[in-house]
Parts: C-alpha cells; structure tokens; sequence
C-alpha cells in the first residue's frame, strides 16, 4: 500500500511538472585581470573585484576577483536588473577593507528560470554605473541602491553617494559646515 501511494505521488508530481532541481544565481567578474597579476607579479592592486551583488531576492556577499566566479547562492525564478558593488583597486585576499565602492546596475533585465543557475556576468559592457567607463547611473538609481539596496558600504555620516563622480560627497541639504562642526564641540 505505501509503495502504491509513493509511485502515485511521484507519477502526479511528474504530470504536475514538479522541479526538484534548485533555481540559483552566481556573480561572473569579467573585468580583466592585469597582465602583472596574470604573470604571478607583485604591483600594486589596479583591478575591479566585484564586492557584492543582489538579483531578485538573493544577496551574493563573496568578492570575487577579476576573472573569477562566486560561489552559488540558492534563489527564485525572477527577472529583474542585477545590482552590484565595485571595489576597484581593492584585492579580496587583503585584510584591510575597501575604500572606495561604486554602484552598478546590469544594463538589462536577467532572468533564472525554475531550476537554472543565472550567471551574473559584470564588465562596463554588461552593467552601467561605473563612471571610469563613462557610463554613470541617474542620480535617482544611484540613491536607490546606494539607500536601499547596499546602505552599509555607502553609510557614512553626512555624505552621500554622487553618481555622476562615483565618489562620496557631502549630502545636499546638510547644513552644517566645517565650522559648525568645530563649535560643537567647544565650550562656552
């Protein structure tokens, strides 16, 4: 009797289109890696590491290096744009953290069908934002992903992330000048 209502189970699982086979999304560093690193060589760190990303639902926290590929994170059918940070000149085998992060965004939609592993490939030609390719985000998408999206790499008290620049610079709006600052802390 078990093995009948196990062989119905698997045969309406099989007609119902049932997918055990697990929907993931894996980030693709297609920066270049530097003739110098590529020959072993020792220089300083000129190379774009993918920081971190998020497509549909899944956070992909891992560096990965230029040339590299992530580790596999489990996700859902989705289509929407892949978001990511940069770290350009930052080695992710470092023990210091970045200093410096850019946001992107991919230049179009992906899509993970159920049961497929996406392939987040980022480079200047498939992700825009990165102002040393000239192609810089809205303020607007910028904002979005710097608040949203990633707040703790562009958290930083009273400044905020300038598309335009790919820098952080003083917030518009905050009123308070280097001197200001300096009176706070005096006494009277």
């Amino acid at each position: 009797m078990r093995l009948a209502r196990l062989l119905l189970s698997v045969s309406l699982a099989a007609a119902l289109g049932c997918d055990d086979d697990p929907t993931s999304v894996v980030v693709d560093n297609d920066y270049p890696v530097s003739p110098d690193a590529a020959a072993g060589e020792m220089t300083a760190y000129t190379e774009t590491t993918v920081y971190k990303a998020w497509w549909g639902t899944s956070l992909l926290p891992d560096p990965v290096a230029p040339g590299g590929e992530g580790q596999p994170e489990r996700t859902v059918p989705y289509s929407d744009y892949a978001y990511a940070v940069l770290a350009p000149g930052w080695d992710p085998q470092s023990s210091t953290a970045p200093t410096t992060f850019v946001a992107v965004r991919s230049a179009m939609p992906l899509s993970a069908p159920r049961g497929s592993t996406l392939h987040i490939h980022v480079s200047n030609g498939t992700f825009i934002g990165d102002c040393s390719a000239n192609e810089p985000l809205t303020q607007d998408e910028a904002t979005f992903i710097a608040q949203s999206i990633f707040p703790d790499e562009f958290n930083a008290p009273g400044l905020a992330y300038d598309a335009a620049t790919c820098t952080m610079k003083p917030a518009a709006g905050d009123s308070e000048s280097d001197a200001d600052i300096a009176l706070e802390g005096s006494v009277e």
